[in-house]
């Protein structure tokens, strides 16, 4: 008497792809991507951060100046009488400031403010945690991406499977939803109390030296 074997059910057998699972288990090009209008809205969010900063550091600099006018007996104003405009100096900085406000907060969180209170998260294409150095690149490319109103960045993100613009393409980057990524992968809030703690260091320090040169020039 023979005996019959059993017809195998498995998912592959019966063609069935969980992609649900993917994401989950490491599989590149798996993870959906965030759409454009979401992350507009955390990046607001984001420069609303940086400008707060912007304006602790603006009102520190305030305050050495009026210690500075003080030792010299003189007022603010006329210790700023001669001095030339350098906007410029200021602008860079700023921008600067808020391309290592970026990438640290990503690189060691995977999350800025903004991304985090919309519950995104950026993780490299398999749905690692996203590196230090990935961190860097998108953050620098976020320059061109933002070209014309964002608009170099949306045209990119249109072409792309996962929504990604150029800087996650030269990253290996995906913005995507928490809810998406494997609980391993995403990092606590301590981490990212702590990330925010140094950004925000750096970032004002920035600024405070762009506004120094500025005043000084």
């Amino acid at each position: 008497m023979s005996i019959t074997p059993l017809p195998d059910l498995s998912p592959e057998a019966e063609g069935i792809h969980l992609a649900a699972l993917d994401s989950y288990l490491g599989q590149p090009g798996s993870l959906p991507g965030v759409s454009f209008w979401p992350r507009v809205a955390a990046c607001g969010i984001d420069l609303t951060v940086h400008y707060f900063i912007g304006f602790c550091g603006g009102f520190l600099v305030g305050i050495m100046l009026a210690i500075v006018a003080a030792l010299q007996h003189t007022s603010v104003r006329v210790l700023l009488a001669h001095r030339t405009p350098g906007g410029i100096a200021l602008f860079t900085f700023a921008l600067l400031g808020s391309i290592v406000f970026e990438a640290i907060c990503e690189g060691f969180h995977g999350s800025t403010p903004g991304k985090l209170l919309l519950s995104m998260v950026v993780v490299q294409e398999d749905g690692s945690p996203c590196r230090p150095g990935s961190a860097w690149v998108r953050s620098f490319a976020y320059i061109i991406d933002a070209f014309f109103f964002g608009l170099i960045g949306y045209f990119n993100m249109q072409k792309s499977p996962q929504q990604q613009r150029h800087g996650d393409e030269w990253a290996h980057t995906v913005v995507c939803r928490r809810s998406k990524v494997a609980p391993q992968n995403l990092r606590g809030i301590g981490q990212f109390t702590l990330a925010l703690f140094f950004t925000a260091l750096a970032d004002a320090a920035l600024i405070i030296l762009g506004t120094v040169i500025k005043l000084t020039t």
